[in-house]
Formats: C-alpha cells, sequence, structure tokens
C-alpha cells in the first residue's frame, strides 16, 4: 500500500504500510538537468543530511520523526508518520488562544535548534504538522545544516517572518510577535544578537 501525501521540486512524500504499521518514505527525485553523477550525488548528499539532522533535531528535543532506515542507493528515509495535519491548513480555523499556544511552541522548536547550533533550513506553518492531541511535530530537514552562525540564525528567524506575511498575512503581526516571544522566552539574553540580525537581514532585503 502507497498513498502519495505530498509531491514538491525536491522530492516525493508517501505514505506506506509495511509490518502492519504506517511510515513515511521520502524519495529525492532526479533533476533531469543536472549530469548523471552530479545529480546522484547531490541526492545522496542531501538524504543524508536529511537523516542525520533528523537524529540531531530528536536529540536536541524538538518533535521529529524517527528515522527507521536510509536507502542512499535509492535515495530514500523511511520515518514515522505523524497523523496530523499541516499548521497552515488549521491556522485560519483556530481560537486565538490555541494559534498563540502553537506558535508559542513553533517559536520554542526552533530556539531548542539554536541552542544546539542548528538551522531548520525552511521553518514555515507548511513543515509543522499538528497532531491528534495537539501536539506540534517539526518536519523536513532537507535544508537543514549545523554549526550555524547568528548569520544563519537570523536567516532562519528572517524565513518565518516571511512565511508568515506571504502565506498568513491577515495574522502575521500576533503570530510573529509569539513565535518571537516563544524563541526569546526560550534563549533568554542569547535571543538578541540572533534578533537584531534578523532584523538587519530584512532590512538589506528592503533596499536591494
Amino acid at each position: 500500500m502507497k498513498e502519495l501525501i505530498a509531491q514538491g521540486a525536491e522530492s516525493v512524500i508517501l505514505k506506506i504500510k509495511r509490518w502492519n504499521q504506517y511510515f513515511v518514505l521520502k524519495w529525492r527525485q532526479s533533476k533531469p538537468y543536472l549530469s548523471k553523477d552530479i545529480d546522484s550525488q547531490l541526492r545522496k548528499t542531501r538524504t543524508s543530511r536529511e537523516c542525520k539532522m533528523l537524529s540531531v533535531a530528536r536529540s536536541l528535543g524538538v518533535p521529529t520523526p524517527a528515522v527507521y532506515a536510509v536507502n542512499l542507493d535509492d535515495y530514500t528515509i523511511l520515518m514515522d508518520y505523524i497523523e496530523g495535519v499541516q499548521f497552515k491548513q488549521l491556522v485560519n480555523t483556530l481560537p486565538e488562544n490555541q494559534l498563540k499556544e502553537f506558535c508559542l511552541e513553533f517559536g520554542r522548536s526552533i530556539a531548542l535548534l539554536h541552542k544546539g547550533d542548528v538551522v531548520h533550513g525552511d521553518p514555515t506553518t507548511s513543515n509543522l504538522i499538528v497532531d491528534s492531541k495537539s501536539r506540534l511535530w517539526l518536519v523536513d530537514f532537507g535544508l537543514s545544516e549545523m554549526n550555524a552562525t547568528v548569520e544563519m540564525k537570523g536567516v532562519d528567524l528572517h524565513l518565518i517572518y516571511r512565511a508568515l506575511e506571504t502565506t498568513h498575512w491577515e495574522l502575521q503581526e500576533s503570530m510573529l510577535e509569539d513565535t518571537i516571544k516563544g524563541y526569546s522566552d526560550f534563549l533568554g539574553k542569547e535571543a538578541k544578537d540572533i534578533l537584531s540580525r534578523m532584523e538587519e537581514i530584512r532590512e538589506r532585503g528592503r533596499y536591494h
């Protein structure tokens, strides 16, 4: 049994059944405009990195799917299937207090990563899953990196800002405020330089 969950430019996400339970199989597609060798190397590298980063994020306390197997020959990762809905799809249906709690938790999850010098690379509401117990899961670590600098963390926050601006523009101010509060409350003084860098990055974007 295989069911298509999502298909993007980078990968195909399938829900599959094995050993009498459901899993997600993420497969990185080939890019026909690249040479065969470069394409293969890129897919292997990104598959390997994502597998590693999912495990690193979990070790930092971020709720992410557990990885069960990786196959670099066919560019796949077998991981937990999180039964739930994208946060993006729920935003406009949630009561104000619940939306606030999810945004605070979103900020805290990113802070946990940054505390461990990891950036997510694509921290959008599409990459957050809310399960049946109202737990928030962070997924898709294909662009994640380790040994993150203040600049990289500032970019991560800037990406959140942009995602909220473009996807949830009617609620962007309150959502950003609560996300940054969750982030700052967890990191304390460490957040100051990163938030300043985020503002610098936003200014750069305005004048270029």
